[in-house]
């Protein structure tokens, strides 16, 4: 069996905190809930590997690149949030068939990175649970080794598959080939019928990978509080900025221009940068500290292994690894 499953730790204690703590739930049922989530997930399909990440309770290397990282998130006063970590820390203790990665100062976005990237250099394919926004980058497929990357989650009671752009195409070239499918498994297989049951029930939403990393790396990201490369000061006193409208915008025009980006472009910078000062007719002089702005998102968005610090990748092969 070629495919794994990682779970987002955070997510799923958010997505369950909330839920049993409106229904006043929460200080009886949150240890049981958890595993009958992980349970329910494991159901879906006979994995090679079931991992849970989550994010260190200390400070994420990013804020030493940018102290502001993720400053301004509140949490729900009404909730004890010490029983909650108590709680999701002896379910990481406890769970069976799952495998638990963290370590300080490293993120569960950074582990998800890693565990996609060792996933696939080993011929698997991956299903990540998670809501966060930033692992639609790494959503994509690959011919050589065959396999693909997608993510699931449930939002407001609606489930979403989460696949990369045009993969019904790979799909259908993939099961003209003679010998097997995308995942070393028969043509019948377990995960051909998984992925139907997602068609069937599930909203389907197609991702490019790249245009989800251009944009957020113009538009930052609110929820981290990352700026967006480039912002005013309205006659208000508020700053105005480049939003997500605003970015997919300037993608479509780096398209039509210079074709789809290419990450490893020592000219993408300084095209991206362009293109903001003609759209927004902004002198020259704006130029540098546009591009400077860009290799600080860049920086702090690029969830690439070959973009992530060398002693973080470090540390995670050697938890992965067991050392």
């Amino acid at each position: 069996m070629r495919l794994n499953l990682i779970l987002d730790g955070n997510y799923i204690l958010s997505k369950l905190t909330f839920t049993l703590h409106k229904n006043n739930l929460l200080y009886g049922s949150l240890g049981k809930a958890l595993e009958h989530s992980i349970k329910q997930y494991r159901a879906w399909f006979p994995f090679t590997n079931i991992w849970l990440v989550s994010d260190s309770r200390a400070p994420s290397w990013r804020k030493q690149i940018y102290p502001e990282y993720k400053v301004g998130r509140k949490k729900d006063t009404d909730i004890d949030w010490d029983f909650v970590y108590q709680t999701y820390g002896d379910f990481k203790n406890d769970v069976k068939g799952v495998r638990v990665l963290e370590a300080n100062h490293i993120e569960g976005d950074d582990f998800i990175a890693f565990l996609i990237e060792e996933s696939n250099k080993n011929g698997i394919s991956t299903i990540t649970i998670s809501n966060d926004h930033d692992i639609k980058q790494l959503l994509n497929y690959h011919t050589t080794p065959l396999v693909m990357n997608i993510m699931a989650n449930e939002m407001f009671n609606k489930e979403k598959i989460f696949m990369p752009k045009n993969y019904q195409i790979f799909l259908n070239n993939v099961s003209k080939l003679d010998n097997g499918d995308i995942f070393n498994l028969n043509e019948n297989s377990d995960f051909l019928q998984l992925i139907e049951r997602f068609t069937t029930k599930c909203e389907i939403i197609e991702v490019d990978p790249i245009e989800s990393f251009v944009v957020k790396l113009i538009s930052g990201d609110k929820s981290d509080n990352i700026k967006t490369v480039w912002s005013q000061r309205n006659k208000n006193g508020l700053d105005r900025g480049i939003g997500k409208d605003g970015a997919k915008g300037l993608y479509d025009k780096y398209v039509e221009e210079f074709g789809e980006p290419n990450l490893s472009d020592p000219d993408l910078f300084d095209n991206i940068a362009d293109l903001i000062i003609e759209k927004k007719k902004l002198s020259k002089t704006e130029f540098d500290s546009i591009k400077a702005k860009l290799d600080k998102n860049w920086k702090l968005v690029n969830l690439n292994i070959d973009s992530l610090p060398k002693q973080i990748v470090s540390k995670m092969t050697d938890i992965y690894n067991g050392d």
